[in-house]
């Protein structure tokens, strides 16, 4: 429902939000590159394709993500098990048996739990066998319920939690993780033949992880993630398409597909992208009254917010998130221009607590030829949000714009 006062505005600017499927909110893109991912799921032919899907940390990707599985082209093709990693395991500390453990298990559980398939009874007690082996249950009370499913549930659990005891579990199962990749494969067979459709898992919030984290799963282990014999998309982070490793990952996926931020100011001249901030007020109309701001697209506070954003829509959020509660505050029933830079201000200074004092000189180089460098340095920007990529013919990039004063005071 569109925001009529500052308080509703507030809620529907909720920076964290992954929009559904279908929703209200939902603003179309140009030149998605989802549309693209769409046609080669379509495409007959590919056996198993593992795809990955990167863009910065709120450009929409789990907006798309959902959209693209809610396709009805994409359900009448696939059985489609969509799941964030962040719901079953732990970002932070995540290993890649802990990512291949929770696609066989989420597929299972979609299979028996949620559509009610049953499975053959010697692939059940081949895969009760194999958790059994592990030997990870601690109580009594883990018991409850002797139901694979459940079983599978407690094992993600313990990896997602328990920091101490998932050490052991990991050890146990690299060991014994050919025969379950094998379970899986038998489980995707299974699901296809009761089906009648092709297993797709998309993987999101992938991208959550520390950058060294991903790094480990993607780049020393991204040849088992491939095993499943099912269609797969990992979510991950920009920063590591410009890592020293990259030209060892991508190659190993059937496709690497970026979402682009959208792009506000046009890279020829560097003046206002008509089209780019279109795009960005309509995603602020969908969600608040525009009555609720003050001003124009040009000098107004909509407009500035706009530019402050960097034309990703999380960090749009985010601005009119914390201008409508700054208007509350002064008693203002609108948001005004002041309100806005009130809340750059903020973001300011939450990367002047960020950067490091030796990411100045490379964040003045960057926004004076706005190139991207495909340096480790360039990747832990990406990574931050310091730096913000952009694609037209080329790829371009510039620093997020809060950030422009910050490295213009720096006398280094």
């Amino acid at each position: 429902m569109i925001a009529k006062n500052l308080d509703q505005a507030y809620t529907n600017f909720e920076p964290t939000r992954a929009l559904p499927g279908v929703s209200e909110f939902y603003v179309q893109r140009p030149k998605n590159p989802l549309v693209v991912m769409k046609r080669a799921l379509l495409r007959e032919g590919l056996h198993s394709p593992k795809f990955l899907f990167s863009g910065h940390r709120g450009s929409g990707k789990s907006s798309e993500l959902s959209k693209l599985m809610a396709y009805s082209e994409i359900q009448a093709k696939y059985f489609v098990v969509h799941y964030s990693v962040r719901d079953v395991l732990d970002p932070a500390g995540l290993a890649y048996t802990d990512l291949l453990l929770s696609i066989g298990a989420q597929i299972f559980i979609e299979a028996t739990d949620v559509r009610k398939l049953s499975l053959k009874e010697g692939l059940l007690k081949e895969l009760e066998k194999w958790i059994g082996a592990l030997d990870f249950q601690e109580s009594a009370e883990d018991k409850v319920g002797s139901e694979i499913g459940v079983d599978l549930k407690i094992l993600q659990a313990k990896l997602k939690t328990g920091y101490t005891s998932r050490i052991d579990i990991r050890k146990t199962i690299e060991a014994r993780l050919p025969q379950f990749i094998s379970i899986t494969n038998l489980i995707i067979a299974e699901v296809e033949n009761k089906t009648g459709k092709k297993v797709l898992v998309a993987i999101d919030d992938l991208d959550k992880p520390d950058l060294e984290v991903a790094k480990k799963i993607f780049c020393e282990s991204q040849a088992s993630l491939t095993l499943p014999n099912c269609t797969i998309i990992y979510t991950i982070p920009i920063a590591l398409h410009y890592s020293a490793e990259a030209g060892q990952v991508i190659p190993t996926f059937t496709r690497s597909y970026v979402l682009p931020n959208i792009t506000i100011t046009k890279h020829e001249d560097f003046s206002p992208d008509d089209e780019g901030r279109a795009v960005m007020k309509e995603f602020v109309e969908k969600r608040m009254s525009l009555e609720l701001i003050e001003g124009n697209m040009d000098d107004g506070a909509l407009g500035y917010a706009i530019t402050i954003s960097g034309g990703v829509f999380r960090e749009m959020a985010r601005i009119m998130g914390m201008a409508a509660d700054n208007a509350i505050a002064r008693g203002g029933e609108k948001i005004e221009k002041e309100d806005v830079e009130e809340a750059e201000s903020e973001i300011r200074n939450e990367f002047r607590r960020m950067l490091k004092s030796e990411d100045y000189d490379s964040l003045k180089e960057i926004h004076k030829i706005r190139e991207l460098k495909g340096s480790e340095t360039c990747a832990h920007l990406l990574h931050n949000l310091s730096i913000m990529e952009y694609r037209n013919k080329e790829n371009w990039c510039d620093v997020h714009p809060a950030i422009i004063p910050l490295i213009e005071e720096d006398d280094r």
